[in-house]
């Protein structure tokens, strides 16, 4: 009997992984036992809706490493001392804003210096010799596992529990979350194998980290493999679950949401235009978020509003249900436009071949700074430069693609395939296989 912990300390993971078919077939060997370690306020959560016969969950504290000066020190170095264009454009929006002269100037410095490969070797061994380390002593010491699956390597806590796995010899595989993980920060621990859902993720691992080629194996993104089943709901009840009107189109509007930038009348300018369109629309919030002053006015009835996520009681804090990502799926298989900010919804979208209108104009004039912080980011960047997107800057331009959209949902059909070339090269329904093909592989 093997024993796997695998942790699920961000939002997405239950998408990402524990609804996928990976995990179904995962749990469903019965030579396996699989630990999922999960935040302690989500215990119950976990339970109810993961726990079987041979998966077990445990619940732990967060962020305890950082809690203490050595941890926070090596957390926040982790960012600072990396160089790529995403960690520059996030360190002047900072600036712009809290006008932090000194530290603007020092983690610029200290950036430059991350650009070493040797250097960063280096501030990892210091991290592993330095930083608190034991918080998962005792869950190792219980299950004595065989293999840590770690499904979000940038987080703090799948890092304490990697560093512990070190010290206790057991086999690591990490896992890329998502498409821009590897331009935010240095790896701070290179586990035994890196899984990536694309080659683009692949090039980038080599390319920023100098991880080992031989050592990073590309299976596909395992919760994607559903969304080459769309539609999963017909279209008559899904037009009538979201009281749509299916005699007319409907533009699928994901909102950026106010976390992304300083002051967000972005959302609502973009809503109060598809409103002055006459259109159908369906907003998606960001998952577990409220966009606060698109909360605080009126519209009528065709627009209508999804709010997903199963949010816990006394702290800003969700996950991602399936049902949430399965009306997703829909909504942009069903839709004949879909807009969206700097988000990841363009590859949803690209994937299932809609037109994705980029939203980036604001009811008054500003900077790139004042704009928030998503389109100063790398991936941004190389998402718009595919042409598969409208990046519309202008209240005019927005309109025009609408309309040329409308008219014409092929335009730019050749952008999106170059999307989909670049961030689903494994796109073929099979990534939970592979996954669990690495998972027995690295168990032998």
């Amino acid at each position: 009997m093997k024993t796997i912990f695998i942790t699920s300390f961000h939002h997405h993971i239950s998408r990402n992984i524990l609804l996928s078919d990976f995990f179904v077939m995962l749990k469903n060997d019965k030579d396996m036992h699989v630990v999922v370690i999960v935040p302690k306020h989500k215990l119950n959560y976990f339970k109810e809706n993961f726990e079987s016969e041979n998966v077990f969950i445990e619940g732990v504290e967060l962020y305890q490493a950082s809690r203490t000066f050595m941890g926070l020190l090596f957390k926040r170095l982790s960012r600072t001392f990396f160089d790529t264009g995403t960690t520059r454009g996030k360190r002047r929006y900072k600036f712009y804003w809290d006008r932090k002269f000194f530290y603007f100037v020092g983690s610029s410095f200290v950036s430059f210096f991350g650009r070493a490969f040797l250097a960063q070797r280096f501030v990892r061994w210091l991290d592993f010799n330095f930083s608190p380390f034991g918080f998962f002593a005792d869950l190792i010491g219980k299950y004595s596992p065989s293999l840590i699956f770690s499904t979000d390597i940038h987080n703090e806590n799948d890092v304490a529990l990697m560093q512990d796995a070190r010290r206790a010899g057991i086999k690591i595989i990490g896992m890329w979350r998502s498409w821009d993980n590897p331009t935010q920060q240095m790896l701070r621990v290179f586990p035994d194998v890196i899984v990536a859902g694309s080659e683009e993720l692949k090039k980038e691992t080599v390319k920023l980290h100098n991880y080992p080629e031989e050592r990073i194996i590309v299976t596909g993104h395992p919760h994607y493999d559903r969304y080459l089943r769309a539609p999963l709901k017909p279209r008559e009840k899904f037009f009538q679950d979201f009281k749509l009107d299916p005699s007319k189109p409907y533009i699928f509007f994901a909102p950026g949401g106010d976390k992304i930038i300083n002051y967000n009348d972005a959302d609502l300018f973009t809503l109060e235009i598809l409103n002055d369109m006459s259109l159908q629309v369906l907003v998606r919030y960001p998952p577990g978020e409220d966009v606060k002053l698109i909360d605080e006015k009126k519209w009528p009835e065709r627009i209508v509003f999804d709010k997903p996520a199963f949010r816990f009681s006394g702290r800003p804090d969700f996950e991602i249900r399936k049902v949430d990502d399965e009306n997703l799926i829909d909504q942009i298989y069903y839709s004949s436009v879909v807009v969206t900010g700097p988000t990841s919804i363009p590859l949803d979208s690209s994937l299932m071949d809609r037109p994705v209108v980029v939203a980036d104009m604001y009811p008054t004039a500003r900077n790139k700074f004042g704009k928030g912080w998503g389109f100063l980011l790398d991936h941004i960047h190389k998402l718009i430069s595919t042409g598969g997107v409208w990046h519309a800057e202008t209240r005019e331009d927005f309109e025009k693609a609408i309309k040329s959209y409308l008219e014409n949902p092929s335009l730019h059909k050749e952008g999106r395939a170059k999307i989909r070339d670049i961030w689903f090269s494994r796109a073929d329904g099979k990534a939970s296989e592979r996954l669990l093909g690495v998972i027995h592989n690295s168990l032998k």
